[in-house]
């Protein structure tokens, strides 16, 4: 006992005196405790341009959702916002040295939340051999290619990820994944994630999209099993996904129903149901030329309705300067038998410009024209919407 108080010690000394970057430290037996420490900020500012008009779904529009998981949302109400897409971030890894341990965690606030801070990240890493590391913990789940960076805005070509394919119920795990990397002939570059897990979602971002923004809906994916594959070289990415799990939730306050929050409240959790998740995507960097794709469906057997999306995007680097255009696109595909009238579809043009200030913080000014092609039957139909947003994002 009194050993591993010296040691959680001298780890509370290295985080106070170094805060952030490398910090080393002694532990009782000579080894070094290593701590490095990162953050980044997005500050966003967006104000609503036009776009179709009334109050659809307890909300003032024309209105945009800019992120579904986390409940952005630029409405027509007042004049510019900040709290959709400005977020402060903290990461740390902890390492003891000589061994193959260490421990990985990440705190966000989020102006979405009302500065609510969650835990994205916390897992213990096992590095097996050079080419093979096991993770066990809390981690992102691997839908798409920016899912591990879709907080850091200064990774991220745009001021928001294109809503119409980020943005689902689940954005996390709980659970494993083991990790192979291995470098190709020809500078080629080959990484494969295999993982499995399970997660619930208290009061989910996603379905207050859909139900309102005081509804509360919980959500669970259970038996997530999955992976991707990754090939690269110095110009191109390709990757390949699979999930699977089962998912099932309970609608805990009731949705708006045009004036007020109706019953119908679940005790327990109900619409279950089996999805198998599938996603494509391929990047070109060359000549400071950027071609960027990625493709995802949502299966859900059994459903009258599976979830398609894409985003393509075409841009250049001129010196410090990056110009970016990007179509981004949603609709769910009826099955046989269903109306195509009661299905969601909507279409998103952003024109990008980004402005590289330093190796570590950018200034993105964007414009979305978003279309909604929504059939008649379905509910909440939002409609069009033009947004302006300007965002300065930096890492620490």
């Amino acid at each position: 006992m009194t050993g591993s108080k010296h040691w959680a010690g001298r780890v509370l000394a290295c985080l106070i005196t170094c805060g952030g970057g490398t910090c080393l430290a002694a532990d009782h037996d000579g080894g070094l405790i290593e701590f490095d420490g990162s953050g980044f900020f997005s500050l966003t500012v967006g104000k609503m341009l036009g776009g179709t008009k009334g109050r659809v779904n307890d909300t003032d529009c024309p209105c945009f959702i800019s992120d579904y998981a986390q409940t952005g949302v630029y409405t027509g109400k007042g004049g510019p916002q900040w709290q959709p897409d400005s977020k402060l971030g903290l990461q740390g890894s902890l390492s003891l040295s000589d061994t193959p341990f260490s421990l990985t965690g990440q705190i966000v606030a989020r102006g979405a939340r009302d500065g609510a801070v969650n835990l994205e990240w916390l897992y213990g890493n096992y590095k097996i051999d050079n080419e093979l590391t096991l993770q066990l913990g809390r981690k992102r789940l691997p839908m798409f290619l920016y899912s591990d960076a879709q907080d850091i805005g200064f990774a991220l070509p745009w001021t928001h990820l294109p809503p119409q394919l980020y943005g689902w119920e689940a954005v996390n795990y709980n659970g494993a994944n083991l990790t192979w990397n291995r470098p190709l002939n020809n500078g080629w570059h080959l990484t494969a994630n295999l993982l499995a897990g399970a997660e619930t979602v208290k009061e989910s971002g996603y379905w207050k999209m859909y139900r309102g923004p005081d509804n509360r809906t919980d959500v669970k994916w259970d038996a997530i099993l999955g992976g991707d594959l990754n090939l690269s070289n110095d110009w191109l990415e390709t990757r390949v996904v699979y999930i699977q799990s089962k998912t099932s939730s309970r609608n805990v306050t009731g949705s708006w129903n045009g004036t007020s929050y109706g019953g119908g409240i679940e005790s327990d959790y109900g619409n279950r149901a089996r999805q198998q998740i599938y996603g494509l995507a391929f990047n070109i960097d060359r000549d400071d030329w950027l071609l960027k794709s990625e493709f995802i469906h949502i299966n859900r057997p059994g459903a009258n309705f599976r979830d398609y999306a894409q985003i393509v995007a075409i841009g250049r680097r001129i010196g410090k300067w990056q110009p970016m255009l990007t179509w981004s696109n949603y609709y769910s595909k009826p099955a046989l038998g269903a109306d195509p009238e009661a299905q969601e579809a909507h279409a998103t043009t952003a024109i990008t410009l980004r402005y590289e200030m330093d190796t570590s913080s950018a200034v993105k000014l964007q414009i979305d024209q978003q279309r909604d092609k929504t059939g008649s039957l379905w509910t909440p139909k939002y409609g069009d919407a033009r947004l302006l947003t300007l965002s300065y994002d930096r890492v620490f």
